[in-house]
């Protein structure tokens, strides 16, 4: 089994300043016109275009000329238009933390030692580390970590994760999938998680009282499907609004089939694992039950 770790790139804990191109730079240029040099030193590793996308391209400060000029160590590569954002950040590194699972809680920060360090990826939203011998006996976090002064993120700024997406009904990256954002490089997973925990938060509610929640693992396929498909419409209608809906809804309805029991939840033998197999109507099951749950005593 493996872990595939998703880090953002550029996480606002990693920002130090934040300017502008105020004109266009060609290749080669190491001087370049900014708004402001206010914030910035000599030594520091800048990025100059957007984060995350495309053109993006990483620079270390020479010097800091006067209130408007930096001169970088090595021309650029690339040439950038005026107002292109030129953003200076703590570490240009990311170190990856590891920690035994002991109780099942995110263990102390003391405990985690160094397992990887990755370059960042300066034209993508995320940098990923898969640990091939990853799995939920691990916990992991990150630093963000500059390899020359050597100077880190805190670990507590970092919130733990268990490995293989433990204690999740399906992966963030089968919810992007699902909604067609595999190339959509401004979308964090961040904001993928909000929706997961959103839809694991409706499923667990809605089939709670025909089933035990949270789900353990395995997690039954049909409910893996549920997330992915509720957690996507979910993010479609977060980022286009109304004309999403409907797809929502129809995942809604799926889900509301399951928890009216006109669908059946099974593990992976095939056997159900409705909490209430055994409770049938006395004497059978065509009979009237003795009450219902919404009488008043």
């Amino acid at each position: 089994m493996a872990t595939t770790l998703q880090i953002d790139s550029f996480n606002d804990i990693n920002i130090r300043e934040r300017s502008v191109l105020t004109a266009a730079t060609l290749v080669g240029a190491a001087e370049l016109p900014i708004e402001s040099t206010e914030g910035y030193t000599e030594g520091d590793v800048i990025y100059i275009g957007s984060l995350s996308r495309e053109g993006c391209e990483k620079a270390v400060v020479a010097s800091v000329d006067d209130g408007t000029t930096l001169t970088v160590s090595a021309g650029l590569e690339l040439a950038h238009a005026a107002y292109e954002p030129v953003t200076s950040v703590l570490g240009d590194s990311i170190h990856v933390y590891r920690a035994a699972n002991v109780d099942g809680s995110a263990p102390d920060g003391d405990a985690f030692s160094v397992l990887a360090t990755r370059a960042i990826d300066a034209d993508q939203t995320s940098t990923y580390y898969r640990d091939s011998t990853g799995d939920s006996s691990w916990w992991y976090c990150f630093t963000y970590y500059n390899a020359v002064s050597l100077e880190e993120t805190s670990l507590g700024d970092s919130t733990p994760v268990r490995g293989d997406d433990f204690g999740h009904y399906a992966s963030l990256s089968e919810i992007r999938s699902e909604a067609g954002f595999d190339g959509a490089v401004n979308l964090k997973d961040s904001i993928i998680d909000q929706q997961r925990r959103a839809a694991e938060s409706e499923i667990n509610g809605k089939l709670s009282s025909a089933y035990t929640v949270p789900f353990t693992a395995p997690v039954p396929a049909v409910v893996r499907t549920l997330t992915i498909k509720l957690a996507a419409a979910m993010l479609l209608v977060n980022q286009y609004g109304s004309s999403m809906e409907g797809r929502l809804k129809a995942v809604r309805q799926e889900l509301q089939a399951y928890a009216d029991r006109s669908g059946t939840i099974t593990d992976d033998d095939g056997q159900s694992i409705s909490s209430s197999d055994s409770v049938s109507g006395y004497p059978d099951e065509n009979a009237s039950r003795m009450f219902t749950v919404d009488m008043r005593f």
